[in-house]
């Protein structure tokens, strides 16, 4: 027999009607007296919830499968904790004519352009500023005490990878806009349907190829804003190709963020280069507890070096006696107008 104030443990069952003085009453209350619920409803662990994320996380960024992913995107290098960025040389494919700040050679004549003749040897350095790449967010308990699932755990990761990588390339967009060996042109922004203006952005690159580095559009990595990502999938879908790389003929980064234009980045040279850890990461993933707000602040992180700063001797003289070093433009810039 049940005694008066008894505490009646709660099944996974237990339902209550609830009385608000409303002539029908009605509504049921469902309790479970475990951390996580039966495997037909979600979890309300928040902590169970971070873990987990930071470590799929921690598995991906960390992983073989993420440094592939990268290198198919941008030419890049990851090296070890200590290191310096690797600067590379290359031959030039094609003559090319370069304008400098004005030099004075032996006989007191003033040079401002030179000309690089193919065979002549390209060798590059990192840019001023290095990148952080920093992603900060916050997990609120309430927000996920009415549970979560496995598959919503799958949208927020795979949507967090995706806004730390177009955040990223949007940073190192600016940073290449600004780059001595960044070369800018102007062209008219394409209008029309999206099989218009796709057409016109690949004749557009093709126009606009740097010779001395490259031969192909397939010899490039295309810098976009995202802005034009979902014009070019619809273009690539009434072509009927499988997706953008092979309807441009060339790997595609989306970047976010401001709108800088497109970039050429050359495949023959690396472009990024990210530092490991004295563990051997490239990137922290951190999570700490928030208890002032009830929450759990996650930090991705990670230091990149951009090596796009682009050398080469040029001559002062006919003799070829006295030479200058002087900025080589590498990549291009097309701003649209």
């Amino acid at each position: 027999m049940k005694q008066p104030n008894q505490y009646v443990k709660p099944s996974a069952h237990y339902t209550a009607i609830v009385d608000d003085g409303n002539p029908f009453p009605s509504g049921s209350i469902r309790f479970n007296t475990a951390d996580v619920r039966v495997e037909t409803e979600a979890a309300t662990d928040v902590s169970a919830f971070v873990e987990a994320l930071t470590e799929a996380l921690d598995d991906y960024l960390n992983g073989d499968e993420w440094r592939q992913a990268a290198i198919e995107h941008t030419p890049c290098e990851f090296r070890p904790a200590g290191s310096e960025a690797t600067g590379q040389q290359i031959i030039t494919m094609a003559d090319r004519s370069v304008s400098f700040d004005p030099r004075k050679n032996w006989d007191n004549q003033t040079v401002s352009k030179g000309e690089v003749l193919a065979g002549s040897v390209i060798f590059t350095e990192p840019t001023d500023t290095a990148l952080v790449i920093s992603k900060r967010f916050t997990i609120l308990d309430h927000n996920l005490m009415a549970g979560f699932t496995e598959g919503s755990m799958h949208q927020t990761g795979e949507k967090l990878l995706r806004d730390i990588e177009h955040d990223a390339a949007g940073k190192i967009a600016g940073i290449l806009s600004s780059a001595p060996s960044t070369e800018s042109v102007s062209e008219t922004k394409p209008t029309g349907k999206p099989v218009e203006v796709a057409e016109d952005l690949i004749d557009i690159l093709t126009m606009n190829i740097n010779q001395t580095v490259g031969s192909s559009l397939s010899d490039f990595v295309v810098l976009l804003p995202v802005s034009l990502l979902a014009v070019l999938e619809r273009a690539a879908q009434r072509a009927g190709v499988e997706d953008i790389e092979s309807l441009i003929g060339a790997s595609v980064q989306p970047y976010s963020g401001t709108d800088y234009g497109l970039f050429l980045l050359p495949k023959m040279f690396t472009s990024l280069s990210y530092r490991e850890g004295g563990n051997g990461d490239i990137w922290k993933i951190q999570a700490t507890r928030n208890g002032a707000h009830q929450c759990w602040d996650v930090e991705i992180m990670t230091v990149v070096d951009i090596v796009a700063n682009g050398k080469v001797k040029v001559k002062l003289t006919a003799d070829g006696l006295q030479t200058q070093t002087v900025a080589f433009p590498m990549i291009t810039n097309i701003k649209l107008t």
